[in-house]
């Protein structure tokens, strides 16, 4: 049956085994063109393309890991050897992130690069994608999968040129010396994490052959995981794209079980590496593996300790606990690392530019010059009024985009955590009452979580489509207002107030911070990670009217 589309067309043609198990026979209509195709039985798929499909059958025929009963081939007169390579790499992208059948690849698809007829595969590709869901070999729309996990950081993805490059030299060093130190450094968005999990594919499998490297013993390799409330995400994307075996715990689980070990874990990663943990006295109950004989050590020190392959990726402007290792220690301690910088924006619709726009207005960096003119062009960033209008501006956008979610500040007790019947955020504008994240672990992905607001502890790393920040009263702006009414955006400066701030492990001990500078650090990096979760775009609401007129302020500029 022939599908057609706007620009183009495509033929879906079914086959069983037996079709080609008949050596004498050949369908002329799928022989020496172009073709995709998808095998199946009731659990399994694999997905390949080919110019000679009755030659790469009689392979897959021996192959007795393959049990295919039935075969759907996809042929189009637009198809050509860059087409059929793009199609491939899209369905095993897609297929995985679906996970109605457990999907066979272990050779991920190519990376595509721009070639005559793109746009019109690109656009051939969703009607194909619609056709697979109305022959059970798919079941989510691609809008669904884009908000999955295991979509934005599975090892199937593209890679830029960049990307590509920082896991070349990272697998060389692993290969070709006995110990290795790498550091990888990247702003929100500049695909860290799925360099890790490329990293880490192709240390299990052999992108040849697609078979299991000789001589590897997966409990050798480890994932380590800082942030409690992404753990179990992780665990499932790991063992989803078949990497089963493979150790994937917190820094205290990982520590604990590396000491019980004959020898080091031989390939270490680390990912956001910003929150491991240094001793502080708030947390002595949960930071005792920290503590040695002449004083206290990191978990930085001891995972490294016990690696003999270390690789973290880290950001300088995620630190946003006094437990969280000191930005000047850590850069001491990675001094000897090899460095490897990930430039390019993939996330934000805004760009990069965007980013340095946050941390100079939140006065935590000046390190890229800022064409404020452009920054917000194609960003949807809206201050608010009240977080009345912010939550449900975050609703609304929910029903149209999933995946959007309202955060805040700590700046409230957690009442509910004890009193389910109580509320936690009172609307000083509107008087309506909201309540704090139910759970942390998860959250984002909680059915009912659009209808709570998100602290830190629940969002960080994670991407949403939009997101809704409200600044809290733990937060203010010194007043840059002048005599004739205008405003100098350039005299304002960031106050914050420790008696506001309810984040009892977020306060450094009393008495040592002075002028309140640490707290300061850590809140003005705490709302740089909240701003920038958002692919595509920011709402914003301050309670502080001097802070609400600072944004208002900041977004003028840009028009």
């Amino acid at each position: 049956m022939l599908f057609p589309t706007k620009l183009s067309s495509f033929e879906v043609i079914k086959k069983t085994r037996n079709d080609f198990e008949q050596i004498n026979f050949r369908d002329f209509d799928i022989d020496t063109v172009p073709v995709v195709y998808i095998q199946r039985d009731k659990k399994n798929l694999y997905v390949g393309k080919s110019t000679d499909i009755y030659g790469r059958f009689s392979t897959h025929l021996k192959d007795i890991r393959k049990t295919f009963t039935e075969i759907i081939i996809i042929k189009s007169a637009l198809f050509n050897e860059s087409s059929i390579k793009h199609i491939e790499t899209l369905l095993i992208d897609y297929l995985l992130a679906d996970s109605k059948f457990n999907l066979l690849n272990k050779i991920k698809g190519q990376n595509i690069h721009s070639y005559n007829g793109i746009e019109d595969v690109n656009n051939m590709f969703m009607e194909i994608w619609s056709k697979l869901i109305e022959e059970g070999i798919a079941s989510e729309q691609l809008g669904e999968i884009h908000n999955k996990f295991i979509y934005k950081y599975s090892p199937f993805k593209m890679l830029s040129s960049n990307q590509i490059k920082v896991c070349q030299k990272i697998l060389e060093a692993i290969e070709y010396t006995s110990e290795s130190r790498h550091l990888i450094t990247g702003d929100p968005g500049t695909g860290k994490t799925i360099v890790l999990t490329n990293i880490l594919y192709a240390i299990v499998y052999d992108q040849t052959t697609g078979k299991d490297r000789e001589g590897l013993d997966r409990e050798d390799v480890a994932l380590v995981i800082p942030q409690n409330h992404s753990l179990g995400s992780y665990k499932d994307l790991i063992r989803k794209v078949g990497l089963h075996g493979i150790t994937v715990l917190s820094p205290s689980q990982f520590i604990k079980k590396a000491k019980g070990k004959d020898d080091k874990y031989k390939y270490v990663f680390v990912d956001e590496a910003h929150r491991l943990k240094q001793y502080f006295s708030k947390q002595a109950r949960d930071l005792r593996h920290l503590v040695t004989e002449d004083g206290y050590t990191t978990e930085l020190e001891l995972i490294s300790e016990y690696a003999y392959h270390l690789t973290i990726v880290y950001d300088q402007y995620q630190t946003i606990r006094p437990a969280d290792i000191d930005t000047a220690h850590f850069k001491r301690m990675t001094a000897d690392y090899k460095t490897h910088i990930l430039h390019k924006q993939f996330r934000l619709k805004s760009g990069d530019q965007y980013l340095a726009w946050l941390r100079k207005y939140l006065h935590i960096a000046n390190d890229v010059a800022v064409y404020e003119k452009r920054v917000l062009k194609d960003y949807d960033f809206n201050v608010m009024d009240s977080i009345s209008e912010l939550y449900e501006a975050i609703k609304n956008l929910n029903d149209d985009h999933e995946l959007c979610r309202a955060v805040a500040g700590y700046s409230w007790h957690w009442t509910t955590q004890k009193d389910k019947n109580s509320h936690d955020i009172t609307d000083s504008v509107t008087g309506a009452q909201f309540n704090w994240n139910s759970k942390t672990k998860g959250w984002i992905n909680q059915e009912n979580s659009v209808e709570e607001i998100g602290c830190i502890h629940t969002i960080q790393g994670a991407d949403l489509n939009y997101v809704g920040v409200v600044f809290g009263e733990e937060i203010d702006c010194g007043y840059a207002g002048e005599e004739d009414g205008s405003y100098d955006l350039s005299k304002a400066n960031i106050i914050v107030s420790p008696d506001k701030y309810k984040d009892r492990n977020g306060l450094p001990i009393k008495g040592t911070d002075l002028n309140n500078e640490e707290l300061k650090f850590y809140i003005k990096h705490i709302y740089y990670v909240l701003l920038s979760r958002g692919i595509n775009g920011c709402y914003v609401f301050a309670t502080n009217p001097n802070m609400q007129r600072y944004l208002k302020e900041m977004v003028r500029m840009t028009n």
